[in-house]
């Protein structure tokens, strides 16, 4: 009960921060502003609005597929749909409850192909270092190819000192916790609580080395820069959308992209948070405030509004092959 009652309340924390950044932005506007957006909404071009939410489908394909690349590695042959399916199921958890989805995701797997839960958590923890490091990367270069924009950026929405100081503070605790289990090993040998978790990370461990044992392992940086590619050629076809916005260039949803990315790490999808970044960037390229903010929405919208469809198909699809 305690559980459930936990995971509603971490739910509607989520969900109501990601409506309070709605609310801070959208009472920044003037009641001209909240006009021009309206009026933005109506002049937006639906097609490129849906081949976006197609981009955004085609990148979560893509991931799938380099899951499934890593998944042989374990000796598990999963099919293209189940794989697919998955990452899908764990897209629209994640929309939910944070972090969850990566659960859910082996979960289904587990229940279709027999994977082992532990093997694929592994795997999926490979997937986001990778992610991270490509993330780190294009950060770096959106450093080099727009510095005042990226300075202006950090120092308007992020304490940097603050962030500094819980680093330091991480690895405090983390240093502590090390000494504290070399200390108290000998008797936690024993116990059966130890040993499920030793289990696990053995497991987890045999899913990261997952990327040492790859067959193709060009195939798989192949994809990984594909994802990348696809959310930024999703952000551009979005600046199609708009009449004012389809001066921008392809440097410029390179930039607006990576800023974006900042949002589904606080917000379940990047809720609220991620469209009014959006804004911020795009008005620093002399986009009208409510023309980006719209802009920043219907980028947001492309790439949800498969996860939810795809996604409540895909636990239909599971639920069907469970009776079965």
């Amino acid at each position: 009960m305690k559980h459930k009652l936990r995971n509603t309340l971490q739910t509607l924390f989520f969900i109501l921060l990601g409506l309070a950044f709605v609310w801070w932005f959208w009472e920044k506007l003037t009641l001209e502003e909240k006009s021009q957006i309206w009026q933005s909404l109506k002049q937006t071009d639906y097609f490129w609005f849906a081949l976006a939410a197609v981009v955004s489908l085609l990148s979560h394909y893509i991931r799938a597929e380099r899951w499934r690349l890593m998944s042989e590695t374990l000796g598990c042959k999963v099919s293209r749909l189940n794989s697919f399916f998955a990452v899908m199921t764990g897209y629209l958890t994640n929309l939910a409850v944070p972090r969850l989805g990566e659960i859910v995701r082996c979960t289904m797997l587990k229940k279709s192909d027999d994977v082992p839960i532990e093997k694929t958590l592994g795997t999926i923890i490979t997937e986001r270092a990778i992610d991270m490091l490509l993330f780190f990367l294009l950060l770096v270069a959106t450093f080099f190819l727009q510095k005042d924009l990226f300075a202006d950026y950090l120092s308007q929405n992020f304490n940097i000192d603050g962030l500094l100081r819980l680093a330091v503070l991480g690895i405090i605790v983390g240093l502590i916790a090390i000494v504290l289990f070399i200390v108290f090993r000998k008797r936690l040998t024993n116990n059966k609580l130890y040993k499920k978790i030793i289990d696990l990370v053995k497991g987890l461990f045999e899913g990261v080395k997952s990327i040492l044992k790859l067959k193709n392992p060009l195939l798989f940086i192949f994809y990984s820069l594909l994802i990348w590619a696809l959310w930024i050629f999703g952000t551009f076809i979005c600046f199609h959308c708009l009449s004012e916005t389809q001066i921008l260039n392809p440097i410029q949803a390179l930039i607006t992209t990576v800023m974006g990315a900042f949002g589904p790490m606080i917000t379940p999808g990047g809720i609220g948070l991620q469209p009014a970044i959006f804004a911020q960037v795009l008005g620093s390229y002399d986009i009208s405030r409510p023309t980006a903010y719209v802009c920043g929405w219907l980028s947001w919208l492309s790439s949800q509004i498969g996860t939810i469809a795809v996604g409540l198909i895909a636990f239909i699809y599971f639920s069907a092959n469970k009776k079965k």
